[in-house]
């Protein structure tokens, strides 16, 4: 998905963006504990495709990640969309793999393709094609129409096309754009954003996010292919004919017809529907990301879906000495660094992902070295999978809090302490208190006078034990929660009772 710019709001108060590490001693190693996989701004594919699996309907999932946002019906701006294949090649080879094609340039027929391959050159001005005598004037486009049925493979791109018209165009005096133009629904066919077998909401819900996103980008031709929008992830994957023949593809269609001409709107107007593999748990602003103005769509939610068995990011970490990673900032950034010492935060956003990083280390020539770098950049300078991440400490949430944690729609806040082993199960701490789980059972959230009185009282290895519920409001304004040897209740204008 095509990471669009946008201003930047640095979200650096320590209350919402826990805690951010303070200067360290030197480091001769670091541990990156991380979680997502993308840019993390507006939808999770596997956050989808959680939510799906509890039932939640594709404008449910969509209203979720795109804040405040309609979904309605919208004709496409235009008629065929140009989609850019490959671009400024010497060479491009056209495989006819079934049925037949035929070659033209403007209005001049120059052949009927049968199976088989030709390779096209630009030469003196003129199309060159192989096994093809003519050499037309390459003053026009060469476009190949497929037949009923026909199938036809552009080794370039390294892919096939089952629908529309390829067309070769001239790009200088030696080379070429392949694109394929195509009708709106047609363009939508051939995505492979998520895998087909998906539940039927997710399809859905992308369908309509992708559909989204071509009516803003078309209205906005690319430059230096030919196209009004890449067939990658510059914009969207456009994967061809494999997607509607491979696997489940009747499923993706279908969903693709099932959600015809909806859109996603925010004052009238579509919306810039971006997306991305996993959130690790919770998306972004995404002016945080980028930089940029904020946009009222694009603000950053807890994902509950994210934490899928399936999803192989919604966790990881990477490993560096400090002359690997230095290495690494040496041939991305072309920074003067021999060796990093240290590595501190200096904002993170609303779901803690890194904004901006400060790095220390020293010179080749022994000098001390001090640069500060946005996470985005950090982040494909050491080829990471995506800006939420710590350095040295795990802050990520796992396991039975994990589960607890995403059905309280992650109202605990960020993690400030990592998953602690404790005696008979484990507890984390949070922005906004701890959450607290026997060995093997569910985890509970405590917070407020009900935590402070529970730490008072020896905490979990006390006389109450772990505890069995989280904090409840009763009308009166009393809060309480029991535990495995009581219960705390907290009067608004009266002192705790433990019980």
């Amino acid at each position: 998905m095509r990471r669009l710019p946008f201003p930047l709001r640095l979200v650096a108060t320590l209350g919402l963006v826990g805690a951010l590490a303070a200067p360290a001693s030197a480091q001769t190693s670091f541990t990156l504990f991380g979680a997502g996989w993308g840019h993390g701004v507006g939808m999770s594919q596997y956050g989808a495709y959680g939510l799906a699996l509890e039932g939640w309907t594709a404008p449910q999932i969509l209203h979720h990640y795109y804040t405040g946002v309609s979904v309605e019906q919208r004709d496409p701006p235009k008629k065929r969309y140009r989609v850019g294949l490959a671009q400024g090649r010497s060479a491009i080879t056209v495989s006819v793999i079934e049925g037949k094609a035929r070659l033209s340039v403007g209005r001049k027929r120059i052949a009927v393709l049968g199976p088989g391959s030709h390779r096209v050159r630009l030469r003196a001005g003129r199309y060159r094609i192989s096994r093809i005598v003519r050499r037309p004037k390459a003053v026009k486009p060469l476009r190949a129409r497929l037949s009923s049925g026909g199938v036809i493979r552009v080794a370039e791109w390294g892919r096939e096309l089952g629908r529309g018209v390829l067309e070769l165009r001239r790009a200088s005096k030696t080379s070429m754009h392949a694109v394929a133009i195509l009708k709106p629904e047609e363009y939508l066919y051939g995505l492979g954003e998520v895998p087909s077998s998906w539940p039927k909401a997710v399809l859905q819900a992308q369908a309509i996010a992708a559909r989204t996103y071509a009516h803003r980008r078309i209205l906005s031709p690319r430059t230096g292919c030919a196209c009004q929008i890449y067939a990658d992830t510059r914009d969207q994957a456009y994967v061809g004919w494999e997607k509607e023949t491979g696997t489940a593809g009747g499923r993706w269609v279908e969903a693709v017809n099932a959600t015809a001409s909806r859109v996603v709107t925010y004052g009238g107007e579509p919306i810039s529907t971006l997306y991305s593999s996993s959130s690790g748990g919770y998306t972004e602003n995404v002016e945080n990301v980028w930089g940029g103005s904020p946009a009222p769509y694009l603000k950053g939610r807890c994902d509950p879906g994210d934490y899928v068995e399936s999803n192989p990011n919604r966790t990881w970490k990477v490993a560096l000495d400090g002359a690997a990673l230095a290495a690494k900032l040496r041939s991305t950034l072309g920074w003067d660094v021999a060796t990093v010492t240290g590595l501190e935060d200096k904002a993170r956003g609303v779901s803690g992902r890194v904004v901006k990083m400060a790095v220390k280390g020293t010179r080749p020539g022994g000098g001390a070295f001090s640069a500060t770098t946005s996470g985005w950049s950090l982040r494909g300078a050491l080829g990471l999978k995506d800006t939420r991440f710590w350095v040295n400490t795990d802050l990520t949430v796992t396991g039975a809090i994990r589960a607890a944690y995403d059905d309280l729609d992650c109202a605990p806040g960020l993690a400030t302490g990592g998953n602690q082993q404790v005696p008979g199960g484990v507890v984390q701490v949070f922005q906004t208190g701890r959450m607290y789980a026997r060995a093997g059972g569910t985890a509970f959230w405590l917070h407020g006078r009900v935590l402070d009185t529970y730490l008072a009282s020896g905490e979990h290895a006390g006389s109450l034990g772990f505890p069995t519920s989280t904090v409840v409001a009763a009308p009166d304004g009393t809060e309480s929660a029991t535990f495995e040897g009581g219960a705390i209740a907290c009067p608004p204008s009266a002192d705790c009772a433990v019980s």
